[in-house]
């Protein structure tokens, strides 16, 4: 299982659609929650066995 403590973790997609990305050394798939292009910066929403979900940061609700 992902470790939860990724989530709030932020990055800038480099290419359009689902795929992975390099946090803190180890490689992790991604899934878009959301619409979002190349440029976008998008925030952890959860995570899952399957991978990351993420969605654009300005989108993310802050407590």
């Amino acid at each position: 299982m992902l470790d939860e403590r990724l989530i709030g973790t932020t990055f800038t997609l480099t290419h359009p659609g689902n795929g992975e990305v390099i946090l803190f050394g180890i490689h992790y798939h991604y899934r878009l929650l959301d619409s979002a292009t190349t440029g976008d910066l998008v925030v952890v929403a959860e995570a899952s066995a399957l991978g990351l979900g993420v969605r654009l940061a300005k989108r993310q609700l802050q407590y």
